[in-house]
């Protein structure tokens, strides 16, 4: 309706025809009607419509860069507790070999001694030996676990945008070492 009735009102004026614009063909009035409606529709779209867009397109970009850090993030504790883990391991073979190696000199030096008592004691301090590994590993294997499930509380907090509760959380995490020890 507005439409036609600056058709109407650019369409009864007369075009100029000594120069200027109506030498360009172009109606000076249509022209003046045609800027002020491309104004008012460009401040109605500018006040109500670009600064919402502008909103949505912030809050996404930002939601984008929280993601990245969150991925860089994780991706660095995975690689530290990476090497942690080859360390946890390097350090337990270490000791192993130590006390295998210390085992098995004592026992040489008691099968030397005395066959029937040395025999027995080599026995009892591989044993032994097998048991502090046994217990080493076992240590070990506790502390990462921890460690592990911190980073799985972490990151499903991360994933999930908030705290689960108790059962959920020991459920998750219980399924996910599970399914770490089947591999």
């Amino acid at each position: 309706m507005i439409n036609s009735v600056f058709i109407q009102f650019a369409s009864s004026a007369p075009a100029e025809e000594a120069g200027g614009f109506g030498a360009l063909g172009i109606d000076l009035k249509a022209f003046v009607v045609q800027l002020i409606t491309f104004l008012i529709v460009f401040y109605i779209l500018k006040r109500y419509v670009f600064s919402r867009i502008v909103e949505v397109l912030d809050k996404r970009q930002k939601l984008i860069e929280e993601g990245v850090k969150s991925a860089k993030d994780m991706t660095e504790q995975k690689e530290k507790l990476e090497r942690e883990v080859a360390k946890l391991k390097s350090e337990a073979r270490a000791q192993a070999d130590e006390i295998l190696a210390e085992s098995r000199a004592q026992s040489e030096e008691m099968i030397a001694k005395a066959s029937e008592a040395a025999g027995e004691k080599t026995d009892k301090m591989i044993m032994d030996a097998k048991k502090k590994i046994d217990e080493e590993t076992d240590r070990s294997r506790r502390n990462l676990k921890k460690e592990i499930v911190s980073l799985v509380v972490d990151t499903t907090e991360k994933l999930i945008g908030s705290k689960v509760d108790a059962t959920k959380d020991k459920a998750l995490i219980e399924d996910a070492l599970k399914s770490g020890q089947g591999k």
